[in-house]
């Protein structure tokens, strides 16, 4: 009982110092206080602040530093942290690659019309650097790289479009098919590789003339290309060969 009060006790600081965090109020990179100050300060047992900073610990928002000279540093939760579970229930519900792909072509094309209606010089410089980095590797017929690159094009449109919400969403979504893109540059040939270099350049010129109408219509047709493959196959994030707990 005692263990259940402290744990009950633990989340409820970790919520108090959360919503500081959210707030503002402590910024990405402070030191949290000590844990001599933070039991005087909360009235609390030094057990039931480790289980608070557990807690904010798992959720990515603080850091924690063991040893002489350590202690809790706030931190910016890591995507991945969402990606995961959200990759669980899909797979419970047995979700197809082919349903993923279609919500992400609902909301990508839309972030590289939001490029093209605003971007900066600094945006233009970061897509013309990945494309660059995708010619290198279809010219040198290195798959593995050009997957890479081919990614990271998807994720630089996503990062760099200037809706927070939308872009958050394409990122976590974006995450669960990383790997997709090496397998399919891994089946791809020279020639192909290279007919998606000048799609990706163009869309960069298509962003930099700033026509948002034309830079979605590229995208989806780009992404609807590229999405034709494996459409029936079941979302497993634990495809990796090694056995699984059975009965």
């Amino acid at each position: 009982m005692e263990h259940m009060h402290e744990r009950k006790t633990g989340e409820t600081v970790a919520a108090g110092i959360r919503r500081s965090i959210a707030k503002g109020e402590l910024l990405i990179g402070d030191h949290l206080p000590t844990e001599e100050e933070l039991t005087e300060y909360y009235g609390i047992a030094r057990t039931t602040l480790r289980e608070a900073l557990r807690i904010l610990e798992s959720q990515g928002l603080i850091r924690i530093r063991r040893g002489r000279g350590g202690g809790a540093t706030v931190s910016m939760p890591d995507l991945e942290r969402l990606a995961e579970p959200l990759a669980v229930v899909l797979q419970l519900r047995r979700t197809t690659f082919g349903d993923l792909d279609e919500a992400r072509s609902l909301i990508e094309p839309r972030l590289a019309a939001w490029l093209a209606r605003k971007h900066t010089e600094e945006d233009l410089a970061a897509l013309r650097a990945v494309v660059g980095m995708a010619s290198t590797a279809a010219d040198q017929n290195d798959r593995v790289a050009f997957g890479a690159a081919a990614a990271l094009m998807h994720g630089t449109i996503i990062e760099r479009a200037g809706n927070n919400t939308l872009s958050v969403i394409s990122q976590v979504l974006h995450r669960l098919v990383l790997d997709r893109y090496t397998v399919a540059a891994l089946g791809s040939d020279q020639a192909l590789m290279r007919r998606a270099v000048r799609s990706f350049w163009k869309l960069v010129d298509i962003i930099a003339d700033g026509d948002p109408e034309r830079a979605q219509d590229h995208w989806e047709k780009q992404m609807s290309w590229v999405m034709a493959q494996s459409r029936d196959e079941l979302i497993d994030i634990y495809d990796d060969g090694r056995p699984t707990i059975t009965d």
